[in-house]
């Protein structure tokens, strides 16, 4: 049984190790970039969210029933355009912490961000990251509590983002509270959360807030099979109050886990954007994701999304987002895994022909050199492509390693 949990386990290494390049990152993000040691991330609002995890064989320091678990990535490489501008070369540096206490069901999580490209100084950036959450457990409950900070940069390969020529910093905070409560064959999941955007070295227009909602049952009659029901409101309030709008969804379908084989979520429904200004508009949506191991040395991971506007945007402009994410592990040899991920993204701007498209394709070599340090060789292509706006490619090739206690 050790051989599939170890293949799984190097697996998620390789989603946190192709999330090490610099991206635009937000509320949804944060469940991605967060381990699940960190209550509260990883599945708000979404029972496919994937998350960051750490190297195979890593136990940190142990203080009774504390484990304070520390890493550090470093890497080096080649971008031909970052944000669309001139070529240099790349260096990055990120160090992070991680304090988990099982027993108390209490986790925090701290990273920082440092790249620097020496021939064109104004892609720099620095980011910093810093979570927390809490895990109480009364009879038939779960009830999470979790709060985090980002001080991030959207670059410019991102949707909405052709004008921009160098990363623009931002702020966010987010408060998050969820209560699973057990009854009988039925799960009653409310989910509420806040979140606020600053971005500076921009208009304040892109300012914002987000009072999250959302109320989810599952049917769970026995076996890997539950079904879903998932009603949520979302209200865009931004400085420009001309630009707030409201959407609401509801999605029903279907989750079912076979432990060690394979997972598949499907969610649908439809959603509604009402803005204070202009006309509404219904479209329908999607969730979906199929996790798969074909073999003892291969796992497949699928993902496809429809949503109405991108929760994580610059901009106040709307927009539909479709989304389809392919993820593909081999294992080559005991310690030497190849991974290659394809991401494909399209956005039909509401009420104009403007529509994009965004791609993103990398492949990995990965050597786990001891359970503590991994060394990697990273190739990634970006390309974004637009109707009626500045196109742009970009080739980066990298060179790093983590170490991890």
């Amino acid at each position: 049984m050790h051989q599939p949990v170890r293949r799984k386990t190097i697996f998620r290494l390789a989603v946190f190790v192709l999330l090490l390049l610099p991206l635009p990152a937000g509320a949804q993000l944060l469940d991605e970039l967060l381990p699940p040691a960190i209550p509260g991330y990883g599945q708000r609002f979404s029972v496919i969210a994937q998350h960051r995890q750490f190297a195979p064989g890593a136990t940190g320091w142990n203080f009774g029933s504390i484990t304070a678990a520390p890493s550090l990535s470093a890497s080096a490489g080649y971008d031909s355009a970052p944000g669309g501008s001139s070529a240099s070369p790349t260096l990055q540096t990120s160090p992070s912490l991680l304090l988990t206490d099982p027993v108390a069901g209490f986790g925090l999580y701290g990273e920082a961000n440092f790249s620097t490209y020496p021939a064109n100084h104004s892609q720099d950036t620095k980011t910093a990251l810093i979570a927390a959450g809490e895990r109480i457990n009364p009879p038939r409950q779960t009830v999470m509590i979790s709060a985090a900070y980002l001080h991030g940069a959207v670059t410019g390969f991102a949707f909405d983002t052709q004008e921009i020529t160098r990363p623009i910093p931002f702020d966010l905070q987010d408060v998050r509270v969820s209560d699973r409560i057990a009854s009988g064959l039925f799960t009653l999941t409310p989910d509420f959360s806040f979140t606020r955007y600053v971005f500076s070295g921009m208009s304040a227009v892109a300012n914002r807030v987000q009072p999250r909602a959302a109320l989810t049952i599952a049917y769970v009659p026995g076996g890997p099979l539950s079904a879903l029901l998932r009603a949520g409101t979302t209200q865009l309030d931004y400085s420009d109050a001309s630009q707030d709008a409201g959407i609401y969804e509801l999605l029903a379908g279907l989750q079912d886990q076979a432990d060690g084989l394979w997972t598949i979520s499907l969610l649908a429904g439809a959603a509604s954007r009402q803005p204070r200004q202009g006309a509404s508009l219904t479209t329908p949506v999607l969730e979906a994701r199929a996790d798969w191991m074909p073999t003892m040395l291969d796992e497949i991971s699928l993902a496809a999304s429809r949503e109405i506007d991108d929760p994580d945007a610059i901009s106040a402009t709307p927009y539909t987002r479709s989304s389809l994410k392919l993820l593909l592990n081999h294992q080559l040899l005991e310690n030497v895994t190849i991974n290659t991920l394809a991401d494909f993204a399209t956005a039909n701007y509401i009420h104009t022909n403007l529509q994009e498209f965004l791609a993103t394709a990398k492949i990995s070599v990965q050597w786990q050199v001891s359970s503590a340090l991994t060394v990697e060789a990273i190739y990634c292509f970006n390309t974004r492509q637009s109707n009626a706006l500045r196109a742009a490619n970009e080739h980066v090739v990298t060179a790093g390693l983590t170490w991890a206690l």
